[in-house]
């Protein structure tokens, strides 16, 4: 199973042709698109009489699915319930003339090559496939809680902060959105432009985080013909980064890689035709580290993600056998379920993982061995020697497993069931930590 498998589909559809796109079934895409109830997979019947009887071959309309992402990743608190363009909501009660310092994270996405497509398609069709890329781009982004602050042309620019919330999950958000788009473009809808010949989309972006006091939040222009934007290094750093990028990659500056003192799999430093490139020299005396995002190995590390064997696909696989996760302050109250790397869990946070199969307590059998340990990661573990742990052992051959959010980084649980002379099943939970 692919997170966008209709999208899928009706990508195939339209690059095969096997619909004919008209002026009125782009209309009737729209009006169905926009009064769609929580924008969910449509029901052709439901919707037939909105379809114009003249269209030919079947009634082709791109859907987005919400369902999907909200099983594996949760329901997002900082997702917005409207989409909007422009000003941010968040901060709408500004003025002309206020002015507010407030972290974002900014991300630039870049849809690359879709003017080769005039060659083969009729301006209806490319249009389509365009609009079709950049909605799926804001449906994923609003899931994770970012806002479309500007589209342009097949670029996106998106912000994801809420206000007085902690950065953390805005710059989490951002890497899960932009990360699951850079997977579509670049493997799904790519092997699907392959199959009719046609030299896939490429897609590049670019992300960056500033601090409270490295963001100016204010109006430019004048009355009537004004914007509400950032001022800030770390928003400027984004488009740079994004215009940087090669194809189907993502660079990050550092503070993106500071902020959640990511694990040195998921990022490298970037290498041009010459050399790598540690910085980015922004003036003769200012410059600033950035690194790409190794989102592949990231996307990967998800339990419910898997490689194709011989391929660059990621599929969603539903296990036999997993973990669940649950976090609660120390005393045990306030409980609520976390889903792998959909926030950050803050330090003095107890958390609960429980062994299930197939949606059940798991039961351990007499000959099997059932071994708990912690993989931790970044600076403040690694200082107090606490990488790997063991538990002294004490959940060893137990179904749970009970730890405190202590170190800032990205960690994960492993259990790993020992069955004698087959081989261990090894079952592993990521976590956020701020």
């Amino acid at each position: 199973m692919k997170l966008f498998e209709n999208y899928s589909k009706d990508f195939d559809a339209i690059l095969s042709k096997k619909v004919k796109i008209t002026p009125e079934l782009i209309k009737a895409q729209k009006v169905v698109n926009f009064s769609a109830e929580n924008r969910v997979t449509l029901n052709e019947r439901s919707y037939s009489n909105m379809i114009p009887s003249t269209i030919e071959g079947p009634k082709v309309l791109f859907s987005y699915d919400r369902k999907t992402l909200k099983k594996y990743f949760g329901e997002n608190k900082d997702s917005f319930e409207d989409i909007t363009i422009g000003p941010h909501p968040d901060f709408s009660n500004l003025t002309n003339t206020d002015y507010l310092n407030h972290h974002c994270v900014s991300a630039f996405i870049d849809i690359k090559g879709s003017t080769r497509l005039i060659d083969k398609y009729t301006l209806l069709e490319v249009r389509l496939i365009k609009d079709s890329l950049l909605t799926l781009a804001i449906e994923v982004a609003n899931q994770f809680g970012g806002h479309v602050h500007r589209l342009q042309g097949d670029g996106i620019f998106l912000q994801f902060v809420r206000r007085n919330k902690i950065p953390n999950d805005a710059v989490i958000n951002a890497l899960n959105a932009v990360a699951v788009l850079t997977q579509f473009v670049s493997v799904e809808l790519s092997n699907i432009m392959k199959q009719y010949e046609l030299r896939p989309l490429k897609i590049r972006a670019g992300i960056d985080y500033g601090e409270d006091e490295k963001v100016l939040w204010s109006y430019y222009g004048v009355a009537g013909c004004e914007e509400l934007t950032t001022t800030s290094l770390h928003t400027d750093m984004a488009a740079k980064l994004q215009a940087k990028a090669d194809d189907n990659c993502i660079l990050i500056g550092d503070n993106v890689k500071k902020i959640l003192d990511i694990k040195k799999e998921f990022y490298s430093y970037y290498q041009n035709s010459e050399n790598k490139e540690l910085v980015y020299h922004i003036t003769s005396n200012l410059t600033y580290p950035f690194f790409v995002f190794n989102w592949k190995e990231y996307l990967n590390s998800l339990p419910f993600i898997s490689k194709v064997s011989g391929s660059d696909s990621l599929e969603i696989r539903d296990k036999d056998v997993f973990i669940e996760c649950h976090i609660s302050d120390e005393d045990g109250s306030n409980i609520e379920k976390y889903y792998p790397n959909s926030k950050s869990i803050k330090k003095g946070k107890k958390i609960h993982f429980k062994l299930l199969k197939n949606n059940r307590p798991y039961i351990k059998l007499e000959f099997e061995n059932i071994e708990w340990r912690g993989r931790n990661s970044g600076k403040e573990a690694e200082d107090q020697k606490q990488l790997n742990l063991d538990f002294d052992k004490y959940f060893d051959n137990k179904t749970e497993c009970t730890v405190d959010a202590a170190f800032l980084g990205h960690h994960h649980i492993e259990c790993k069931i020992n069955r004698g002379h087959l081989n261990p099943e090894k079952i592993t939970f990521p976590i956020f930590v701020h």
